[in-house]
Parts: structure tokens; sequence; C-alpha cells
């Protein structure tokens, strides 16, 4: 039998095109079996928590053209549809401007980074 496959995601730039480009890579390997889990901090985080708006860039007025989902939505479907993981450190979040009841809707841990690289042993690293 074939070990699960595992994608760590460590997103912190802003704006849409990251979360976009976050989103379809952890829908697409969650529903083909994988465990992704994305790591937010900094203006990723404030985009994923609302606080930062992505609507007048032109990437996600086309998006919205296109009828495509919001990359917000499709992180919270695929979080309870097929257990995409989202995680921050209280530090990062701090960083970011925001405050733990800010950012809890949005992830599903706010733990240490010794926790979140243990969780990341053995998975494909990306950086967005």
């Amino acid at each position: 039998m074939a070990a699960e496959r595992q994608l760590f995601v460590l997103l912190q730039q802003p704006g849409f095109e990251p979360l976009a480009t976050a989103a379809h890579l952890a829908i697409t390997i969650g529903s083909c079996g994988g465990k992704v889990t994305l790591f937010v901090l900094f203006g990723a985080l404030q985009t994923l928590c609302g606080k930062r708006s992505y609507a007048d860039e032109p990437s996600a007025q086309r998006s919205q053209a296109l009828g495509l989902p919001d990359p917000r939505h499709m992180l919270g479907e695929g979080r309870k549809a097929i257990g995409v993981r989202i995680v921050t450190t209280e530090p990062g979040l701090k960083l970011a401007g925001l405050e733990p009841d800010q950012v809890r809707p949005y992830v599903d841990e706010i733990t240490g980074l010794s926790t979140i690289w243990k969780q990341a042993e053995g998975a494909q690293l990306l950086s967005l």
C-alpha cells in the first residue's frame, strides 16, 4: 500500500492570486486523496480572514467574470468536505494585526511553530 501523500503550503503573500493558487492546489490534491495543510501568515492571513480585500485585483475580477468560486469559499468547503487543514501561529496572527477571535473561523488550529514543524514531516513543501 502506498504511503499517504502530503502537501504542506506556507502561504504568506497577500492577495487573490496566492490564495487562489493555494485553494486550487488544496482542493485538487485533497480530492485525489492527498493530505493538505496550509500554514498561513502575514498578508495571506489578512486576505484569508477578509481583512485585506482583493475585489479590485484584475485576476479576481477575471475569476468572478468566469464564474469561478471565490478562493475563501473554496477553502471553507475544502475544510469541511475533504479535510484541508489551515493552521497559523499566535505570533503570526499578531504580526498580521489580527486577534485570535478574528482568525478562528478561518483556521483549524492556532498552534506553535514546533507543532507545525512536526506536522510538515515527510510532506512536499511549497511556499507561496
